[in-house]
């Protein structure tokens, strides 16, 4: 079967070049960020594993009781997530009885709110997630972390003016 000229993928293949893939691994911004995450969210996983939370969770907890009580479409705002990305992710801690629904009074959503449990489960990983906090900022630096945490809220509003152009 020979490739179709008119195909993006069939351009694509016969100008790839070598150079120009290191250079998108070494600049492109999503994948850098990616892979910063990756190496963060490891850190952070295998510090909170004792109360069996992973980081991606221990992160909507702490936003849900921050938020509180907060409807999935306005958490998936503050979170920057994707609803359908964080209705899945929402499902273990509702198994768990970790977090709640409510129907709001006078409105079609529902209110989402930490159990009892939650907070309980909360308070046990505060103390890991201040250990590896602490490890992260101590071997980035202290002062590189404040610029870099400027820096990253520059990310966000960067990418959010140009998604609204």
């Amino acid at each position: 079967m020979s490739p179709n000229p008119e195909s993006p993928q069939s351009d694509a293949q016969t100008d790839l070049d070598d150079q120009q893939c290191a250079e998108a691994v070494r600049t492109c911004a999503c994948f850098n960020f990616r892979k910063a995450s990756r190496a963060v969210t490891q850190l952070f996983d295998e510090t909170l594993a004792p109360t069996g939370l992973r980081s991606t969770q221990f992160v909507i907890l702490v936003a849900i009781h921050v938020h509180a009580p907060i409807a999935l479409a306005d958490l998936a705002r503050a979170m920057i997530a994707d609803r359908t990305t964080l209705s899945r992710n929402l499902k273990p801690l509702e198994r768990e009885e970790l977090i709640a629904r409510h129907r709001a009074p006078r409105r079609r959503a529902h209110l989402m709110r930490l159990t009892e449990a939650g907070e309980q489960r909360l308070a046990q990983a505060m103390p890991l997630w201040k250990k590896a906090q602490q490890q992260f900022v101590e071997q980035m630096g202290e002062a590189n972390w404040d610029m870099m945490l400027g820096k990253l809220d520059e990310a966000v509003e960067a990418v959010e003016a140009t998604r609204h152009r």
